[in-house]
């Protein structure tokens, strides 16, 4: 009636790992695109002295499947390496701890972008990109602090102006003081005070003027040392935001996506075809300022100049009008009022700005005219079945709604760990396309056979 079932059954000869694993297993793409990579720019931090150090290839292959299927714990990817199937063919049954995958991580991957290249160059050679039409778009991803910890600046200035009034009221005091101090000192003729003092009455006032005066020096003290750190903790907020945060100072309180405000990073990606070709992490809230940066990271990372870019009204400045125009860029960017004047317009109720800027409205007077076209319709609709949906799978699939690192530095790693993930299961499923289509080219046919889906 049942199978059997023994749970002591012995093998004759020990299991391979690779045959216990899917043939299109989206480890079997990891192990092939990292053992093709160049990491001798990881290699060269090791040194040959001391005990032998585990293969860097194995601890990014580990690190690359951990983001893809959403563990980024580094204590948990150890727990892997001796339950998970996959983990153990990757890591080639070794079995680093947590600390040495969190080290590797955190000290030898500061040129990931390096790595991040190299999958996009398996992007280009199996066709799934070309740097055409690119969509930005931004997202808000919480940091790992709490918001507890969250330092405001007009905080800052009520503490300041609290810390100034109590200084100026040490003054008077001090002025007080002085003022005893000269009454004592100045003569104990009872034509100056009135009264005769005696010696013994004398020494004994002034050393009290003196106590009181040591007090008051002391919360000069304890005053200039809060304002310094009030100083300290502006520098650190910089000029450009309201707020950071003490347990990591590069995070900014800002509103999330979800509706709540809490510490957080602004974080930037470019696409084309949901295959992510920048990205990049700010403490900046608003987008405003990140369209320029975001299309450099672009023209950096590809070697490419989009044709053109699309985003939201967030973007939709002078500043990047202009910035695009000088790139020979065409944008298809409406601007912040772009909607609300249409339907005025629709509705015979829109007046024209007393004072215009005449540079700004000849900037918009073409963004009307290129997103009311047929083309531009069709780029804002391409751009929300692009961008968007590469924000909700790192989000929702991946798990991506929080970081686990703490520092600009190692925000930006952490979410080049996600893109890569991304990209490289974009490309799994691409290859698999190429081989219903019998695709000739070399690099599709390559991965094909290492998925499983060309025979050799």
């Amino acid at each position: 009636m049942f199978k059997q079932y023994n749970q002591n059954q012995l093998q004759l000869l020990p299991p391979n790992l690779s045959d216990m694993i899917a043939e299109d297993h989206l480890a079997r793409l990891i192990n092939h695109a990292v053992d093709g990579m160049d990491l001798s720019f990881i290699e060269q931090t090791y040194s040959p002295d001391g005990q032998h150090a585990y293969p860097p290839q194995m601890l990014l292959k580990i690190l690359a499947y951990g983001y893809a299927s959403g563990v980024r714990s580094s204590r948990k990817l150890a727990d892997r390496l001796q339950e998970d199937i996959v983990c153990m063919w990757l890591a080639g049954r070794l079995t680093p701890d947590f600390r040495t995958i969190a080290d590797f991580r955190k000290d030898k991957l500061g040129d990931f972008k390096k790595v991040f290249e190299q999958v996009l160059g398996v992007c280009f050679q199996i066709g799934l990109a070309r740097v055409g039409k690119v969509a930005v778009d931004g997202t808000k991803i919480r940091a790992s602090a709490s918001k507890n910890k969250a330092v405001y600046r007009v905080n800052l200035a009520r503490r300041k102006e609290l810390i100034q009034q109590k200084v100026e009221e040490i003054i008077r005091e001090a002025e007080k003081l002085d003022e005893e101090e000269d009454r004592l000192y100045g003569s104990s003729t009872p034509h100056r005070t009135g009264k005769k003092f005696t010696k013994e009455e004398i020494v004994k006032a002034l050393k009290k003027v003196q106590q009181e005066r040591a007090k008051l020096e002391k919360k000069q003290r304890v005053l200039k040392a809060r304002k310094q750190d009030i100083k300290k903790k502006e520098g650190l907020m910089r000029r450009d935001r309201n707020s950071f945060v003490s347990s990591d100072p590069d995070a900014t309180v800002m509103m999330m996506k979800e509706g709540y405000i809490a510490p957080g990073y602004n974080v930037q990606l470019a696409t084309e075809h949901q295959v992510i070709f920048g990205y990049g992490v700010s403490s900046d809230r608003n987008d405003t300022k990140l369209l320029k940066p975001t299309v450099e990271e672009v023209k950096e990372r590809t070697g490419r100049k989009p044709e053109t870019i699309s985003s939201d009204s967030g973007y939709g400045t002078k500043k990047n009008y202009r910035y695009l125009k000088k790139e020979r860029i065409a944008p298809y960017i409406p601007y912040p009022s772009y909607e609300q004047e249409r339907i005025l317009k629709n509705k015979g109720l829109f007046t024209p700005p007393k004072q215009p800027d005449r540079e700004l409205e000849k900037y918009k007077f073409r963004q009307r005219l290129r997103l009311q076209s047929e083309e531009g319709k069709l780029m804002m609709k391409r751009r929300r079945e692009d961008v968007e949906p590469v924000i909700g799978n790192l989000k929702r699939n991946l798990g991506f709604r929080r970081f686990s690192l703490r520092g600009k530095r190692k925000c930006e790693l952490e979410l080049g760990l996600f893109s890569v993930a991304h990209n490289l299961i974009k490309i799994r499923n691409w290859v698999r396309k190429l081989a219903e289509w019998d695709d000739g080219r070399k690099k599709g046919i390559e991965l094909g056979i290492v998925l499983g889906y060309r025979t050799a």
